[in-house]
């Protein structure tokens, strides 16, 4: 009432619409390549020291989905199959777990072929001919937890050229069950995704698909699907 007693005056009005303009001017940051991680941070905005687990994390600013998560108090685990990535994770992210392996639904070693020391097309399948191939010990998501003693997740994030099935595989939902889950899909029309085995995989496993991002797709564990309009609200 107060407020608009006051800008009923002309010059308060005036003062108020460019406090207005220029509060918000400044744009949303972002390090995700479609501003997925605008949506992931809104989601958890009222968690402060929550737990992230990244498979195919690839650098802890350029595309990082987690890197907001981490300057707010967030710590996780990132793992890639590059090596320079995890260096790169070792420099910048020191709370963190950070692993260089790969993950899949086997334990033992792999191949892995690689385009350059770091790429976000380095991938446990072949894509073309002038690719490396090296070897690489791989692990269930499921052992690498056990094996560091993580207990819980808030967010699961993978990104992983191809092989994310694989990985959601290797995860045992009734021990774990991370808020929210973002994994990479190419299939930008999305009655085609529905048919997808990883998208069956998780509605199996209790979560729902509530956002699609680029080519990240965002699930929820149908325990907070009533829920996302207040997490995300403004």
């Amino acid at each position: 009432m107060i407020k608009k007693k006051l800008i009923s005056n002309k010059f308060i009005y005036y003062i108020y619409k460019w406090l207005k303009i220029i509060r918000n001017k400044k744009s949303s940051h972002h390090f995700g390549e479609f501003g997925e991680d605008i949506f992931i941070n809104r989601f958890f905005k009222n968690i402060n020291n929550g737990f992230y687990v990244d498979v195919g994390c690839y650098h802890p600013h350029k595309g990082s989905l987690t890197n907001l998560l981490y300057k707010r108090g967030w710590s996780g685990m990132n793992i890639d199959i590059s090596k320079t990535s995890i260096d790169l994770f070792n420099l910048i992210r020191k709370k963190d777990i950070n692993l260089n392996c790969a993950i899949s639904n086997f334990i033992g070693e792999t191949n892995f072929y690689e385009n350059s020391l770091i790429n976000q097309q380095n991938s446990l399948l072949k894509n073309n001919n002038n690719q490396s191939e090296k070897k690489i010990s791989c692990f269930t998501l499921d052992k690498i937890l056990e094996k560091h003693k993580i207990n819980s997740l808030d967010y699961l994030n993978v990104d992983v050229e191809g092989n994310e099935l694989n990985v959601i595989k290797s995860i045992n939902f009734k021990k774990y069950k991370p808020l929210l889950i973002s994994i990479e899909s190419n299939d930008i029309i999305i009655e085609d995704y529905l048919k997808d085995d990883t998208f069956k995989h998780l509605v199996d496993n209790e979560y729902v698909f509530i956002n699609k991002i680029g080519v990240t797709n965002i699930f929820v564990h149908k325990t907070y699907k009533t829920k996302i309009s207040k997490l995300i609200s403004i």
